[in-house]
């Protein structure tokens, strides 16, 4: 018994459910055979399912299943052939059976289903079987070479309906998670979506994303959370020239594919001394090619075995080249960022960490659409006499060229500012002129504010071109909009009146300047954008500059925003 049992699937095609289809094959199965009993059977290590039957008696026909030890269907599992008995009370094979009291059965003869290939519609002789076609009779009768033959070919039609049945199920699945993969933005985002699809869709514990580095020597894990328990810690980076599987289908650009973990030690028996196995049975282990460049290896596992595993290679196939796809653009596309980034970060200016009695720090998040890298920019000039000029500016566009043409305002800017004394207007009229006379070609809206000493406390000028007003933060946690009428953008005319504004700021006071990726949210107004900023600024009120900025940011705007977004802030001690 315990031999029968360790050659069964510890899991079964179907569920214990009735099934139209099937039910309907039973009936086929009793008419053709004359037998009041017919079922389509399903053994497991755990018992057999019935997804089709007729003519059982209560319970087991509501109950569709039974223990092993009422199962002769899983005779012909373990053998692989049709099995048929006169007088199963006679056969020391099944004489022990209790499904001889309790089922009636006296007379059985079984034929085996299994998956045909998808692409020819036949069935290898050779592949596990699935299933088990069977008619019972309740008295010993002979059954005759016609019978049998009638009973294969019904088994075999019913293969076929289980391989549509099956088909149709794995078109659902590739089309799933091609949805699911054109959707992952990023390297962790794809892993995470192969590992929902495992789980959710084939009955997997477990996958992870494997890729090179190290000269493409060695691989390593995207996510080391993901690993399974149990996993030794020489599974994290993975040699190329190991012994182990997925070193070798990275190697052999081939896909390998173990039903149960006996299957892998024999194949490699050298992979435990690498480290200690997870307790796993199944196992798959998908070189992600593009083209000829291999980019990764994806591991899935099984807590079962699936015996069907190499039945489903246009299944791995598809999610290997579905899976490969997705990381490609998720590298690329990381690539690219960091390279905008870079760029980017390289065109904001290194802040001094305090301007006479002022302190001042600034923020800087790109956008989550990795093709925008955004022109926002915030800079601040402490000219020959001392006095500190604040800029937060935006240019228009989101891409190289708009990050290009911030670098060259900012410098004008910063230029003029450093050059000579002026008013805040006076600065943003040269450099109104000097874009127009050296052919720089962009729109920017920005503010520009200049801070002065004053009685008690400070002043502040400043001018806005077109850009979302600032807000200043009183010591007492209240906040004020210095909202003032916005004159045109910089760039639009070489010529623009513009207007300078005037506050008087109290000490310990903050001053908060933005780029609108701060306040424009989908879904969301302006107005409402500022109040929430004003909002999360007063229940900060006590905080320092940084732990403000970083609050501010992640109530509003999350690691990466809609759009790009640049923060100054100053404290008035």
């Amino acid at each position: 018994m315990e031999e029968r049992v360790r050659g069964l699937s510890s899991t079964t095609l179907l569920p214990a459910h009735p099934d139209a289809d099937f039910d309907r094959f039973a009936r086929l199965g009793t008419l053709a055979l004359g037998t009041p009993v017919a079922l389509v059977s399903m053994v497991s290590r755990d018992g057999q399912v019935f997804p089709g039957a007729v003519g059982l008696p209560e319970p087991w026909q509501t109950r569709r299943q039974t223990p092993l030890t009422h199962s002769l269907c899983q005779h012909v599992v373990t053998s692989g052939k049709v099995f048929a008995v006169e007088d199963a009370r006679l056969d020391p094979l099944t004489a022990d059976s209790l499904a001889i009291p309790d089922l009636g059965v006296v007379a059985y003869a079984g034929a085996p289903l299994r998956l045909p290939d998808p692409r020819t519609g036949l069935a290898d002789p050779t592949s596990p079987v699935v299933g088990v076609l069977c008619a019972i009779d309740g008295a010993p009768r002979r059954w005759t070479a016609e019978q049998i033959e009638v009973l294969e070919d019904l088994a075999a039609a019913c293969s076929a309906e289980l391989g549509l049945r099956v088909l149709e199920e794995r078109n659902r699945l590739l089309l799933n998670l091609a949805d699911a993969l054109v959707g992952a933005r990023t390297v962790a985002e794809v892993s995470a979506t192969v590992a929902n699809v495992t789980r959710s869709w084939l009955g997997g514990a477990w996958s992870g994303l494997l890729l090179p580095e190290a000269g493409n020597r060695r691989l390593r894990f995207a996510d080391l959370t993901t690993l399974p328990p149990g996993t030794g810690a020489g599974w994290e980076h993975i040699d190329l020239d190991a012994p182990v599987p997925a070193a070798c289908a990275a190697r052999e650009r081939r896909p390998l594919l173990f039903a149960d973990v006996g299957q892998l030690r024999a194949a490699f028996p050298d992979v435990e001394a690498q480290a200690a196995l997870p307790v796993f049975a199944a196992s798959a282990y998908l070189p992600l090619l593009v083209q000829d460049r291999l980019i990764g290896v994806l591991c899935l596992v099984w807590d079962s075995e699936r015996l069907t595993l190499a039945d489903e290679a246009d299944v791995w196939s598809a999610l290997a080249r579905f899976t490969a796809q997705a990381l490609d653009r998720a590298t690329l596309d990381a690539e690219r960022r960091s390279r905008a980034e870079v760029l980017q970060r390289s065109l904001l200016p290194r802040l001094p960490a305090s301007t006479g009695e002022l302190a001042v720090r600034g923020r800087y998040v790109p956008a989550s659409r990795e093709e925008e890298i955004g022109g926002d920019w915030y800079d601040v000039v402490v000219g020959p006499t001392g006095d500190t000029t604040l800029v937060l500016g935006d240019v228009t566009g989101h891409d190289m060229v708009a990050a290009a043409t911030m670098g060259q305002v900012r410098g004008l800017l910063r230029a003029f500012v450093w050059d000579r004394e002026g008013t805040p207007p006076e600065l943003v009229s040269r450099l109104d002129r000097g874009m127009s006379g050296l052919g720089v070609d962009g729109l920017a809206t920005l503010v520009l504010a200049r801070v002065e000493a004053s009685g008690a406390g400070y002043r502040l000028r400043w001018t806005n071109a077109g850009h979302p007003p600032p807000v200043l933060l009183h010591p007492d946690g209240t906040t004020e909009l210095l909202h003032r009428p916005a004159d045109l953008l910089v760039g639009l005319l070489p010529e623009v009146e513009r207007h300078e504004h005037v506050v008087d700021v109290p000490r310990g006071a903050t001053l908060l300047l933005y780029s609108d990726g701060l306040i424009e949210h989908r879904g969301h107004s302006l107005t409402g954008g500022i109040e929430r900023v004003r909002s999360s600024l007063t229940r900060h009120v006590g905080a320092g500059l940084d732990v403000l900025l970083d609050e501010l940011l992640a109530e509003l705007v999350g690691t990466r925003g809609e759009d790009d977004c640049a923060l100054l802030a100053v404290r008035f001690p």
